[in-house]
């Protein structure tokens, strides 16, 4: 991509007159206002905003604590070195360094200011290990058995936690999901979610009927009117009765679901029940290229082991069935050549996508 950062060319004498000599680039100047600029360009979702700000705002304050008024590349390495030396997570000195890259790249992309924080890497985060545990195995049918489902409250507790168990939902799924998002085409119960980075409710999901039941029981007792608009699951609080619950809330209820179950640990939350459902589909047999369809992984290396399936409703109602039955009735299926599942994990994002291509290929041969 070309660059919009001006250039001065200075006139140098020679013995055959007069010419132009290229110099280094003139560095636009640097203010704190470029911050200010950013965050009114960055036209993300509020939540990132806040982000970007915190973020953005912690490399302003260092700059001006170390006195720096024109930044360069060595700058933003000792930025990232000081970062290493607080008492914060991987995750969260990663966060920090990138938004700062993002802020260059935008600066440089404008013509504002040079891309000094280009290919400076950060703090790595392990993606192999869960920063929280899933239930045991022989817990998740406990827990739903613990939920007391004789009132609203815990029939929405129920529909909950299986969304979450057999469907990999997320708390602010949850919390953005309205009555009109579950609809029954061709005899199948889906759910429209509003997913991760998404605008709208665009990703379908088919209801095992277990699920499907949970949810239309909690639907048929709950006080607040059933209407399209209206979210699917409502307060029963005094001060919040009928409306929306939060992403906070809904994982604070969840979590006392696994608490009065007596699973009660830090590393125990209801992201947990996301990590179970993963686990449980790869445990049940489900082969690889259906795990990551069922949790709508788009990298692989998010979990793993996912890869890519087909999205048809047979192979998913299959596939939230084979987590369901493996969880309350102990049921697996034998997967297809283990062996060469293994060997496919080892494989890169390109690797898994030619074999994935290779495999689509002989189906079509076969087929014709």
């Amino acid at each position: 991509m070309a660059s919009n950062l001006a250039y001065a060319y200075p006139i140098e004498a020679t013995g055959a007159g007069l010419s132009i000599v290229p110099s280094v680039p003139v560095v636009p100047a640097f203010s704190n206002d470029l911050f200010t600029r950013f965050i009114d360009y960055t036209d993300r979702k509020a939540t990132t905003i806040k982000g970007y700000v915190t973020c953005i705002r912690q490399f302003a304050k260092w700059l001006q604590a170390e006195g720096i008024q024109q930044p360069t590349r060595d700058d933003v390495k000792a930025y990232r070195d000081y970062l290493n030396t607080r008492d914060l997570k991987a995750g969260t000195r990663a966060q920090y360094l990138r938004a700062v890259k993002h802020f260059f790249k935008w600066t440089a992309s404008e013509g504002l200011y040079p891309n000094i924080a280009e290919n400076i890497h950060g703090a790595k985060v392990r993606r192999d290990i869960h920063k929280r545990d899933a239930l045991p195995d022989e817990a998740v049918s406990k827990v739903a058995e613990s939920i007391d489902t004789t009132d609203e409250n815990g029939k929405r507790a129920l529909a909950m936690y299986l969304l979450c168990v057999v469907n990999g939902t997320r708390c602010v799924e949850l919390s953005r999901l309205n009555c009109e998002d579950i609809k029954t085409l061709g005899g199948i119960t889906y759910i429209y979610l509003h997913g991760k980075g998404h605008d709208e409710a665009d990703q379908k999901e088919a209801l095992i009927e277990p699920v499907a039941e949970a949810v239309r029981d909690y639907l048929d007792h709950r006080a607040e009117p059933v209407k399209a608009k209206s979210p699917l699951f409502t307060s029963t609080s005094n001060r919040n009765k009928g409306g929306r619950i939060s992403e906070k809330a809904i994982s604070t209820m969840l979590k006392r679901v696994l608490q009065g179950a007596g699973y009660d640990s830090d590393r125990l939350t209801a992201h947990s029940l996301r990590h179970n459902s993963g686990t449980g589909a790869h445990k049940a047999g489900i082969d690889l290229y259906g795990v990551q369809s069922l949790m709508r992984h788009v990298d692989p290396a998010t979990s793993e082991i996912y890869i890519h399936d087909d999205d048809n409703a047979a192979a998913e109602l299959t596939g939230r069935a084979a987590i369901y039955d493996y969880y309350f009735s102990g049921k697996t299926i034998q997967p297809v050549m283990p062996e060469l599942q293994a060997a496919i994990t080892t494989l890169t994002q390109d690797e898994q996508a030619a074999v994935l291509a290779y495999i689509e290929a002989m189906k079509g041969g076969k087929n014709g």
